[in-house]
């Protein structure tokens, strides 16, 4: 019982996929590539944030160098 209401959906676990439609929040959305943080899922949530800002840098991109410039302003915005 548990595992079917676990994973109930085609999305991540946790809240429903509406939820994230209600916040009125930034959000920096950052892709990934591995495993656990498909660019699938960064996608899927930039849709779903109404301000989301979605960082179209692949991994090899996101350095020392350029993160935390990108989050700077980010936080500026």
């Amino acid at each position: 019982m548990t595992a079917r209401t676990l994973f109930d959906r085609d999305t991540a676990p946790g809240a429903e996929p509406e939820d994230p439609m209600r916040l009125d929040v930034p959000a920096l959305l950052v892709p990934g590539r591995d495993p656990a943080h498909a660019i699938s899922a960064a996608r899927y949530f930039a849709e779903c944030f109404k301000r989301a800002e979605y960082w179209d840098a692949p991994v090899e991109e996101q350095t020392d160098a350029t993160a935390p410039a990108r989050i700077l302003a980010f936080l500026g915005g």
